[in-house]
């Protein structure tokens, strides 16, 4: 039964209540990310926000954006390759008001934010949540920059997801910097609960969560890079200090450990890995590009300045992508284990009419579908 796909479980919910209650267990929805014998394509999902041509005039920032969110749209993508042709990502499903910014995705769950609050999507079952909105006094000061960031984290030993919601406001110089931490337990009945944290920070890199521990890039008054960690069960927050890598950085899962992924001498073919070890030392290992690879960086058909590392793909792989996206539009494989970078071409990606302003955030599925049960 745990073979089947997603698809055909959630008609078979309908046959009766102990079918029901069966699979919508944890207990069979973390059995089911655990069969590995289902055949799947590599697969990636893209969020795409976008005003309309007629009012680009009037976002001119994604904070603007943020309050005026126009349209966006959910693309699923899968890999193709022939003998005859280099590989592709191609558009194979669009779900259209669906997505948005610093789109997440963790064991087959998408989460994304429009207008500040956060909202819960899964792929298998076609389910979607609306986490309720934080009444958060900062929002209330304007005379500083607000911003809002959530991470989605997952407890192994007691099956649980939660939701992080970093609160911040700030000045452009950081003198003045206040921030407020709130979480959420995915389950019937949650709501937001203030987490007292006495480092004020904001992040500026997407998060990970890696056995149980949300870890993400902020800065604060004192550092320009910190690493953030949270104990997904016990709620507690720590601090870590970030190495001096520069302005092109990642930050990805890399053999199980949180890393950062600097590649500011990639048009020099050289690239740094500083992994976060036990203990709170960063390891670092650099790697030099193959000439092979060389040849793709210096032939001037990839942009090296406005690379930015979107996430990882289920071998190790790192995916790059420019930002702005331009119209030939494309993303970079790197694979730190061979030395090898690839470009692929992106199909479909602009097959709306009239779009002027695009973010686009590129994420790749876990390793399996999720038919966990969304339920706040």
């Amino acid at each position: 039964m745990a073979r089947l796909p997603a698809k055909s479980l959630m008609r078979f919910k309908c046959l009766s209540k102990l079918w029901s209650c069966l699979i919508r267990s944890g207990f069979f929805s973390n059995l089911y990310l655990t069969v590995t014998s289902r055949p799947r394509q590599p697969r990636i999902y893209t969020s795409l926000v976008y005003t309309s041509s007629a009012d680009h005039a009037e976002c001119d920032s994604m904070e603007e954006v943020c309050h005026n969110p126009g349209k966006s749209a959910l693309l699923s993508l899968s890999s193709s390759s022939s003998s005859n042709s280099a590989e592709s990502l191609n558009t194979d499903l669009t779900m259209e008001e669906l997505g948005g910014h610093n789109m997440l995705v963790l064991r087959g769950l998408i989460l994304y934010i429009v207008c500040r609050k956060a909202f819960i999507y899964n792929p298998a079952t076609r389910q979607s949540v609306t986490l309720p909105a934080i009444k958060s006094n900062i929002f209330a000061q304007e005379d500083y920059w607000n911003t809002v960031d959530y991470f989605l984290g997952h407890d192994p030993v007691l099956d649980q997801y939660k939701v992080v919601c970093n609160v911040v406001r700030w000045s452009e110089s950081l003198e003045s910097l206040t921030s407020e931490h709130w979480v959420f337990v995915l389950e019937a009945g949650g709501s937001w609960k203030k987490i007292e944290f006495d480092q004020p920070n904001l992040p500026t890199r997407p998060g990970l969560c890696i056995n149980g521990v949300i870890y993400y890039i902020a800065l604060n008054r004192v550092y320009r890079d910190i690493v953030i960690s949270f104990d997904v069960r016990s709620e507690e927050f720590n601090m870590i200090q970030a190495p001096l890598v520069g302005e092109s950085m990642g930050f990805i899962e890399y053999g199980g450990k949180p890393t950062i992924f600097g590649y500011t001498h990639l048009k020099n073919g050289m690239v740094d890995l500083w992994v976060l070890e036990d203990g709170g030392k960063w390891s670092k290992k650099s790697l030099v590009l193959q000439a092979s690879q060389l040849q793709l960086v210096n032939a001037g058909i990839i942009d090296l300045d406005h690379l930015v590392v979107q996430c990882t793909s289920q071998n190790g792989e790192i995916i790059l992508a420019p930002r702005p996206m331009p119209s030939s539009c494309y993303v970079l494989y790197y694979d730190p284990q061979k030395n090898d970078l690839r470009k692929v071409n992106v199909s479909g990606i602009w097959d709306f009419d009239g779009v002027g302003m695009v973010y686009i955030y590129f994420r790749h599925m876990d390793k399996s579908e999720s038919i966990v049960h969304l339920e706040t």
